[in-house]
């Protein structure tokens, strides 16, 4: 069972709740105290609380730790149970931040891990709960990126994830209008798909799937799914991995799907301009936001994601799991869906 709501938000002490943001103007003040909070029986020490990890909005350490406690009951089911790689903003995400996939150093005895060895062992951290998430927080992890399978069978996806990245000079838009036209054909293969903001410019559709095939298998899947959309919409859809040839399309990356790849969890923000969030969306929202939006800013941000909460968005993936299916077949394989789909077991194909 993950944290409720009412203890995600109790993980912080009442006097340090708020923005904990500071004006861009304000004088330096001195280094404020470490931070201690409690959480689920644990306890951390945060050390410069009052540091800014963005800028634009200004957001701190502290008001980043509230953030996340707040997400947390939300969040932690895309978390729980997978090896986890973050990139950490030691100063802030206007300084070079890094990739990684090792244990931070100084890791609590209570958070766990996991060694996969692929081309050396790695130790992974597993955020199974709320003081996890925090700690990570408090050692300026800022993307979150869990493997696409468990670490019960790591080397057996139970999503796919079809992630649409439009090329300059197209963004957001494109990238809603194009997932919008995927749906249907998606469908007609027997897939549901869970969209999310990538927190950027692009939109990552995400395929629950009963844990069968192995990572290639999954990968050539989803860039089948890739190359029936080029052949459907070729001036709007690429699979060119060089980005100068790329053009004003979408390039559907399919290489997420590999051994060892990650994808951005929901909720986690981005260390860009603004402190957007890859937040997760209903249908009838992809719809209304491919109508509304002349750019690529949005409103799904660290100081906005709450509020939105609040009002009781957010938990558009409901039935996720319960919607996982085995992937369509070559002809003569399982037995005949509507549509021409195939279903069964044996390695997974996508219709022409």
């Amino acid at each position: 069972m993950g944290p409720t709501e009412r203890e995600a938000g109790a993980a912080t002490p009442a006097r340090e709740r708020g923005t904990g943001t500071a004006g861009a103007g304000s004088a330096p003040a001195a280094p404020a105290a470490p931070l201690r909070l409690a959480a689920e029986g644990r306890e951390l020490r945060v050390t410069h609380p009052d540091r800014l990890l963005w800028r634009d909005p200004p957001v701190t350490k502290r008001a980043y730790l509230a953030y996340l406690a707040r997400v947390a009951p939300l969040m932690l089911p895309w978390l729980r149970g997978r090896p986890l790689v973050v990139t950490r903003y030691p100063g802030g995400v206007e300084a070079p931040g890094f990739y990684q996939k090792e244990t931070p150093a100084g890791r609590p005895a209570w958070v766990r891990t996991v060694t996969l060895t692929g081309r050396r062992p790695v130790r992974y951290v597993v955020c199974d709960d709320l003081p996890t998430l925090l700690w990570l927080g408090s050692q300026a992890v800022v993307e979150f990126h869990p493997w696409n399978a468990p670490v019960e069978h790591p080397h057996r996806p139970d999503w796919a994830v079809i992630d649409l990245d439009p090329q300059p000079p197209l963004g957001l838009r494109e990238a809603l209008e194009l997932a919008l036209d995927l749906r249907p054909l998606l469908a007609g293969l027997g897939l549901p798909a869970f969209p999310k903001l990538s927190g950027g410019r692009g939109l990552h559709l995400f395929l629950p799937l009963e844990p069968r095939y192995d990572e290639r298998e999954v990968q050539r899947f989803v860039r089948s799914l890739g190359e029936l959309a080029l052949r459907r919409w070729p001036g709007r859809v690429t699979l060119e991995r060089a980005v100068a040839r790329r053009g004003a399309r979408i390039y559907v990356d399919f290489l997420q799907n590999g051994p060892g790849r990650t994808m951005v969890a929901v909720f986690s923000p981005r260390p860009r301009p603004g402190a957007p969030v890859s937040f997760p969306l209903a249908w009838e929202e992809v719809g209304r936001l491919a109508a509304e939006i002349p750019t690529d800013s949005h409103r799904y941000t660290l100081l906005t994601v709450p509020s939105l909460l609040e009002a009781g968005a957010g938990r558009a993936w409901t039935g996720f799991w319960q919607a996982r299916s085995p992937l369509p077949l070559p002809p003569g394989h399982g037995r005949q869906e509507p549509g021409g789909a195939q279903r069964g077991g044996g390695s997974p194909s996508c219709p022409t």
